[in-house]
């Protein structure tokens, strides 16, 4: 059943007297249902792959055709509502006519020979109504996540069902997903295993002719081979973002090629069936100069500051606070982020709320995945990433990472 918790799906819809929820998002489909709702999400429109939820712990989906089998797998007992796209799609498993045109004929005997040119949003409205009636959810107090649906498609539910009342959901599900699930860290322990591999082959070999753009592209071929050889089936991508030298963003001049005293900052991420990693590393290329030490010191006098609060029962903002604290006290006074980390998972780009900042005070908990960070980022030095993917636990935390956090000299 996904990767979602149902008993506390079940806790949050009863603290808001909610009756159901419909999840709309591709994010938001896969975590309940544990399949990537591809190709029909491409368009992010809501309802041709949804999961309609219910208070009493039923789940059903509406899926494409060509996921459905898969859902049915993942899901055997939920009901499904599919409906065809615009690919052609036939089962022939089942016929017993001889030879391929009469099987094909056979299997698709009192079908319309026609599809949509994406999908048939009548047939989608018609499955909503079967899945919403067959939970009993018709007219009565559902959650919707409002944060992803098109006003359009919000407008056209309201007209689908009108006695329904549809209710912002969208925090209830991000504090659904803040708790990772023993399926959901793996995947993100697996992911910061190949992001490392990743970032350690990739500076491997930095001569004077590098540019960031080789960089980039190795961290991803190194990622894209070794979850080949690891047969990481859920792989889906790698990518990372490179500072080279001491110009940062715009400044950056992208034929510019390595020389020694370089800083060379990784951002990266790998994703693992739709979740996706947030760690960041950073080198020299030769040794490090005195500037660039003493800032890293102070940075990591920072992390290791706020990692000794980094446990259940401190609040996220107490983090922020005790990072800030320190750089400024080894050094930078002046030193001054919006946050110093945030949860990670499924979302889009891997980033989800809540922020490690100044204003969250929210309490840690065990089961919260985080990345955490403390970078700094200074034109005419470079760019500085230092920061893990943390499990918060019952006695503390534990890191994901194993590349070093000090500055390591690559390139002899």
């Amino acid at each position: 059943m996904g990767y979602v918790d149902l008993y506390r799906a079940q806790t949050l819809l009863a603290q808001r007297k909610l009756d159901g929820l419909l999840v709309l998002s591709p994010e938001n489909f896969e975590y309940f249902s544990g399949v990537s709702g591809f190709p029909v999400t491409m368009w992010r429109r809501a309802g041709p792959a949804s999961a309609l939820f219910a208070a009493t712990g039923e789940v059903a989906f509406v899926v494409p055709e060509t996921i459905e089998e898969a859902v049915r797998r993942a899901n055997p007992t939920a009901p499904i509502f599919s409906h065809p796209l615009w690919i052609e799609t036939i089962d022939i498993r089942q016929t017993a006519a001889d030879g391929i045109e009469a099987s094909v004929a056979q299997a698709t005997a009192g079908r319309k020979h026609e599809r949509s040119e994406t999908y048939d949003p009548i047939l989608v409205d018609a499955a909503l109504q079967n899945a919403f009636g067959l939970l009993g959810l018709a007219g009565k107090r559902v959650g919707v996540d409002l944060e992803f649906a098109p006003a359009a498609d919000m407008e056209h539910l309201h007209t689908l069902f009108p006695t329904t009342e549809f209710v912002n959901s969208s925090p209830l599900i991000r504090e659904l997903r803040l708790i990772k699930t023993p399926v959901e860290i793996d995947l993100l322990r697996r992911g910061v295993r190949l992001t490392e591999h990743g970032i350690t082959a990739a500076v491997a070999g930095i001569d004077e002719q590098t540019l960031a753009h080789d960089l980039r592209s190795r961290f991803s071929e190194a990622c894209f081979a070794e979850a080949r050889r690891q047969r990481e089936l859920g792989f889906r991508q790698a990518r990372t973002g490179v500072h080279l030298g001491p110009a940062l963003w715009a400044a950056t001049d992208p034929v510019r090629p390595a020389r020694r005293g370089d800083l060379v900052q990784f951002d990266s991420f790998v994703e693992i069936n739709g979740y996706k990693t947030d760690m960041g590393r950073t080198f020299t290329f030769g040794p490090a100069t005195d500037a660039q030490r003493r800032v890293q010191d102070a940075l990591l006098a920072g992390f290791r500051a706020g990692l000794a609060v980094l446990q259940p029962g401190q609040r996220f903002c107490d983090v922020f606070f005790a990072i800030h604290k320190a750089v400024r006290a080894a050094g930078f006074p002046s030193y001054a982020r919006g946050h110093v980390g945030h949860s990670i998972g499924s979302d889009v780009d891997g980033e989800e709320w809540p922020w490690i900042s100044a204003t969250e005070e929210r309490v840690l908990k065990p089961g919260m995945v985080l990345a955490f960070e403390v970078p700094y980022y200074i034109n005419g030095i470079g760019g500085f990433q230092n920061e893990d993917d943390i499990l918060i636990t019952e006695s503390g935390h534990e890191s994901f990472n194993t590349l070093p956090l000090e500055l390591v000299q690559v390139g002899g």
